[in-house]
């Protein structure tokens, strides 16, 4: 025997229990993005100490420190778009409901 047709109110409440859960996980997506663009700060202020003591690896290190500064900025605008994109995500559409 086959399940019956799924309410119109069964269907809308699966839909917004789908959406908490999409927004639950873009959250923790951009807090991952945010930590990771620490981690790249930290490592650029590694390498930029380690070019300001000059020697073979200066100018390698400046170039790490310059590359891993463009990722962290990178993720941090990620984390942005996908916190924004969450809160639009957060309205029905007019008539929607």
């Amino acid at each position: 025997m086959a399940d019956p047709e799924p309410s119109r109110s069964e269907l809308r409440s699966r839909a917004e229990q789908a959406r908490a859960q999409s927004h639950t996980l873009q959250g923790q997506v951009a807090e991952l993005a945010e930590a990771v663009a620490q981690v790249e700060l930290d490592v650029a202020r590694v390498h930029e100490a380690i070019g300001e003591q000059g020697g073979s690896l200066a100018a390698q290190a400046r170039e790490h420190a310059k590359r891993a500064r463009e990722f962290a900025a990178r993720e941090h605008a990620a984390a942005v778009r996908l916190r924004r994109v969450g809160r639009a995500e957060g309205r029905w559409p007019a008539g929607a409901t």
